[in-house]
């Protein structure tokens, strides 16, 4: 990938429509029908019925949203013809981790004997974006530039504030859940490639890791491409939304590619306070308030929002610059969990029980992850 270039990867939950929670029948007959229609381009996961969606090399945000709205549709519809539709968010609400069943592939059942309950417990979907880095850049500078912003990019993505089927008081407990694992979160501060290199030598030399592909934080260095890779990112319900952190990362690693290298992303200080903006973020989502990595002052997130898009202005192409309209949309009125959560509690005052009122927020998610209902949740 060149430094224009980027791609996504999307994960969804194949979803039982009569019981709303993950699949258990018909997964393996669905798997057969998506890798016909999309190819190569749809994969399994840890889970059975969890899948994800692999973008080909992208170089517009409209490329993007052509090729994942027909493949959400695609993956519904097909979904439909079992019983089932696809739910994208950071957790599925209804879940109960002891009952999702594990993907039977090698790679996967030594994941789960090696990590034992931490695995298990990992019902999880995500959303990854790489953008493609030239040859001549030192990666891990760059990514430590990037990691400050990464909270913000948590904030504007949160989905996933129920946990076995009930609110975890978290917008974002998927990324509670993912600080059970090693070596995930936000990475270690590294100088540059050569201290990383000499770190993943200790780790696979050591039998730690089989390679660096087990280096699972928030943000790294791609093994298999010359690209970073966000991950801290909640999988969205909106199509939206997902682009448009897609087109906020793209243009911060742009930025940074061209503002003029200062020194304060080096401070050991930065690091500490963005793990403190993380835990804010995945707590509060855009809510609440954070340490403004170089003022190291407080800021509510709409503001810190503003600063960022600042910066990154130059970089954002016009016909994309609805991102940042969306953004400031989103840190104004809420994401999907706060979303969510409304939907829920409403429910709940009209008199409905637990169980009912999170299955509301259930056919709510199918509806938008397919894009029958491209509105926030009302």
């Amino acid at each position: 990938m060149s430094a224009s270039t980027f791609g996504i990867e999307e994960e969804y939950f194949l979803t039982d429509l009569a019981s709303r929670c993950v699949a258990q029948q018909g997964v393996e007959a669905f798997a057969v029908s998506s890798r016909r229609a999309l190819g190569p381009r749809v994969t399994r996961e840890m889970f059975a019925a969890q899948f994800e969606v692999v973008t080909p090399v992208l170089h517009s945000l409209d490329e993007a949203r052509e090729f994942l709205g027909q493949a959400r549709r695609t993956l519904a519809e097909l979904a439909g013809e079992f019983g089932c539709g696809i739910l994208a968010a950071g957790t599925h609400p209804l879940e109960q981790w002891r009952r999702v069943q594990a993907t039977d592939m090698a790679r996967y059942r030594t994941i789960f004997d090696d990590y034992r309950i931490v695995a298990s417990r990992s019902v999880l979907a995500g959303l990854h974006v790489h953008v493609g880095v030239p040859e001549d850049v030192d990666r891990i500078r760059l990514m430590n530039r990037l990691t400050p912003w990464l909270p913000l990019l948590l904030g504007l993505s949160a989905s996933s504030p129920f946990w076995d089927g009930r609110p975890s008081g978290l917008m974002s407990y998927r990324q509670a859940v993912c600080d059970e694992w090693p070596r995930m979160g936000i990475p270690d501060h590294f100088r540059d490639e050569a201290d990383y290199q000499r770190y993943v030598k200790v780790m696979t030399d050591t039998d730690c890791i089989g390679s660096a592909v087990n280096l699972w934080w928030n943000i790294r260095p791609s093994l298999r491409f010359p690209t970073l890779e966000l991950r801290i990112a909640d999988a969205c319900p909106q199509l939206q939304d997902a682009l448009c952190i897609a087109g906020l990362f793209r243009a911060m690693l742009a930025h940074a590619l061209d503002a003029p290298h200062d020194d304060w992303f080096d401070d050991p200080l930065t690091r500490i306070l963005t793990v403190e903006n993380r835990w804010r973020a995945k707590r509060r989502g855009l809510r609440g308030l954070f340490i403004e990595p170089r003022s190291q002052s407080t800021l509510p997130f709409a503001a810190w929002l503003d600063q960022v898009l600042a910066c990154i202005a130059e970089q954002i192409a016009p016909e994309d610059r609805w991102i940042m309209v969306h953004a400031r949309k989103l840190a104004r009125i809420g994401g999907s969990a706060e979303a969510q959560l409304g939907l829920y509690r409403r429910a709940r005052s009209r008199g409905a029980d637990q169980r009912t009122a999170v299955c509301q927020v259930v056919d709510r998610l199918l509806c938008q992850t397919a894009l029958q209902d491209v509105g926030q949740i009302a």
